[in-house]
Parts: structure tokens; C-alpha cells; sequence
């Protein structure tokens, strides 16, 4: 039985639970937070400060087949990889591709210095414009402004004078044209000269640019999907990628633009993958890291049929549903997996049964998008009429 640590117990750390329970694998989730969302997704938790080196903390990450970060905490990631050098456990994870993911500036400037299609810049572009954080994660900080002047009020009104807002902007801000249509995912495995990609996911993002649905397979030509795998692949090789990548492109006019990498397990799209295509993210990393470092192909699943996959969170207050970002899946309590749950094929959720207000991430899938959406649809309306049995 393959032994999987999991660090962090939060969004990330959820779908690495979940996707280590599907390939049966046995899951320790090690985070200081009793109330990890992940906790309940796992089959042992150790609590403890990961930054410190116990005689616990090394026994349980020795005693594993492979550790998994699931977190963006540096103190951590850099306390995981001295001690996996210092004790031999292996550690899936790239260090070097995380630090220029994690940094929109030095991701952006790797994609714009290498002539891959990206959004353009201020002040090379007008309004209405995309605002971000350099160093915070997906959609945390980003806001849309619709003019230069909303902007300069915006830096201003966070940085002070004129020398230190440009100062500030230049090390602390990314500041892109704001781009319409609709966007795309796909996930790199492997080390360079040797990568793999997967199915591409459609994001459908909430008022916050925040994911609240993925869905596959994408309506996507051949053409422009294997366009997107060679950009994907590309910036792996240019980051040195040992693990694995997620690159997240914007439809813009028929151009597919480049809006960020994450050199990290990624949240949300890896489960649609799982239930489209067959492929588990968690099993193509332990063959990556407790293997020769390559993937076999046999783990491509090609023969399998294609399923139609749309994974959604809703708020549920006494039965009216609104829709949201992930983000409302780490404030509320300890989540749990449920199958065939008010008709949806399964759900993640901190549903008990005296809580009136809930939070779930439904998942469904079918063989043809028709049957999908008459799934989705009927679980809508025992959401709404709260008959939460089997629909048979």
C-alpha cells in the first residue's frame, strides 16, 4: 500500500486527499490547523509545525513513499526540502520552478523575454486594466480598474508619492490589459526533455476572478489544443521543471494568452482531469518521484472513454444555492466526500445536519455534455426541495 504525506490541509491539500483516496493510496495529512478543511478527506493527521524539526514530524515523512506539499508557505517548503535532503524522503516538488512561478514579475517576464503570447503590459496598453499582486496566489489581491486614472488613485492610495508608487509598482504590482473570453488550464508532469500533458480544462471564474466551476472536455479544436500543449511545454523546459505545472491561458480573440504558472499541485482542475480522462495527478507524481523520473505512457489511459466533468461549489442557506470561488471552501468547517448526494455523483462539503448554511464542491459527470447538464439541473432542485437521496 503507497503511503502519501500530505503538507497542508487547505484547498490544495483537499484535492491531494481526494486524488490519493481515488488511486488507494493511504493519506497522512500533516498540518498545525485542527480544523484543516482536508482533515476529513485523510485516513491519519498529524498536527505539528512543519518548520520544526521533531522526532514525529521525520518518522512519519521517512515512513512514507512520498511527500507532497500542498501549501505555498516558504518556511515550509524550505523547511520540507532541507529536511528531505538531510533524511532521504523523497519530496515532490521543484523548488527552483516554484520560486519563478510564485513571482508574477519573474513569470512574466520569463514569458514575455521568450515570445510566448501573454497580456501586454502598462503603460503599453489602455484601460480597462488587470491589477495583482506579485507574490500572492491565483486570485488573491486581483482587481480590474477601468481607467489610467482608477489606477494611479488605486497606487496612490497604497503607495504614497509619485517616486514610491513607481517604485512599488515595479517590484510589488502587475499590471496587465484586462483581456475577455473565455479561459483554459492544462497541467505539464516530468523533468526536461521528458513531459507529459493531460486534458484541457475549462476555468469559469466568479465576479473576484475567482475559479467557481471547471468543466471538460473543452470545446477545442485539436489545432489549438496541441498549440496549447507546446506552449505548456515549453515553459516547463524554460523553468527546469521537475514535477509538475499548471498553465492557465485566456481566449483573446483567437489568441491564447498566456495569465500565469503555477509550479505546484494545483486545486480544481485535477479532479475534472481525473473524472474526464482517468489520469490521477498523485499517481503520475509518485511514478515521477519514487520511479526512474520518467511517466509511463500506459498511465495516459488512452483507451478510456471520454466523460463529460463539471466540478462547481455552491453556498447552500436553507436551500437557495449561489455560486462562488473555491474560496468559500476554506471558511466553513472540516470537509467530507459524499457519493450520489442530493443527485450530484459526489460532494465535498462540511454538510451536517443541523447547519442550515453549508458549503459543498459538487462533481458530476456523464458520457455526453446533454446528460451532464440534465445531472446538474436535477441536482438543483433537490438542493432546492433539500431531498438529499439517491436519485436511483
Amino acid at each position: 500500500m503507497t503511503r502519501i504525506a500530505i503538507v497542508g490541509g487547505k484547498l490544495q491539500g483537499t484535492e491531494a486527499a481526494y486524488l490519493a483516496r481515488k488511486a488507494g493510496f493511504t493519506s497522512i495529512l500533516i498540518d498545525k490547523n485542527v480544523h484543516s478543511p482536508a482533515i476529513g478527506l485523510c485516513d491519519e493527521y498529524l498536527c505539528c509545525d512543519v518548520t520544526k524539526e521533531t522526532e514525529e514530524l521525520i518518522r512519519v515523512l521517512k515512513g512514507v513513499d512520498f511527500v507532497l506539499p500542498a501549501n505555498e508557505n516558504e518556511a515550509v517548503l524550505n523547511a520540507l526540502a532541507e529536511f528531505s535532503k538531510k533524511h532521504g524522503f523523497p519530496f515532490a516538488f521543484d523548488q527552483e520552478a516554484y520560486r519563478i512561478s510564485s513571482s508574477k514579475l519573474l513569470s512574466d517576464e520569463l514569458i514575455h523575454v521568450n515570445g510566448i503570447p501573454a497580456p501586454k503590459y502598462y503603460p503599453e496598453c489602455g484601460g480597462p486594466y488587470i491589477i495583482k499582486p506579485s507574490s500572492m496566489s491565483g486570485s488573491e489581491g486581483v482587481r480590474k480598474l477601468p481607467d489610467e486614472e482608477a489606477l494611479i488613485q488605486f497606487l496612490d492610495a497604497v503607495t504614497g508619492t509619485e517616486e514610491s508608487r513607481l517604485e512599488k509598482r515595479k517590484t510589488s504590482w502587475v499590471i496587465q490589459e484586462y483581456l475577455e473570453g473565455p479561459s483554459y488550464s492544462i497541467e505539464v508532469i516530468g523533468t526536461p526533455g521528458c513531459y507529459q500533458t493531460y486534458e484541457v480544462t475549462q476555468i469559469h471564474m466568479d465576479e473576484v476572478y475567482d475559479c467557481k466551476m471547471v468543466t471538460s472536455p473543452c470545446p477545442l479544436s485539436e489545432q489549438q489544443q496541441e498549440a496549447f500543449r507546446q506552449t505548456a511545454v515549453k515553459l516547463a523546459e524554460l523553468t527546469g521543471l521537475k514535477g509538475i505545472m499548471d498553465v492557465e491561458v485566456i481566449d483573446a480573440k483567437g489568441e491564447f494568452k498566456v495569465l500565469e504558472i503555477d509550479a505546484r499541485i494545483p486545486s480544481q482542475t485535477p479532479t475534472a482531469v481525473y473524472h474526464t480522462s482517468g489520469v490521477n495527478f498523485v499517481e503520475e507524481l509518485k511514478n515521477l518521484f519514487c520511479g526512474d523520473g520518467t511517466i509511463p505512457k500506459t498511465n495516459q489511459k488512452a483507451n478510456q472513454e471520454k466523460k463529460f466533468c463539471s466540478y462547481e461549489h455552491f453556498l447552500i442557506d436553507n436551500g437557495k444555492i449561489t455560486e462562488h470561488g473555491e474560496h468559500i471552501m476554506s471558511q466553513g468547517g472540516i470537509l467530507n466526500l459524499r457519493e450520489r448526494f442530493y443527485g450530484a455523483d459526489e460532494v465535498i462539503s462540511d454538510y451536517t445536519s443541523n447547519e442550515k448554511i453549508w458549503r459543498g464542491t459538487f462533481i458530476n459527470w456523464a458520457d455526453t455534455e446533454a446528460e451532464l447538464m440534465d445531472k446538474r439541473q436535477r441536482m438543483r432542485e433537490r438542493i432546492q426541495t433539500g431531498f438529499s437521496g439517491d436519485l436511483g
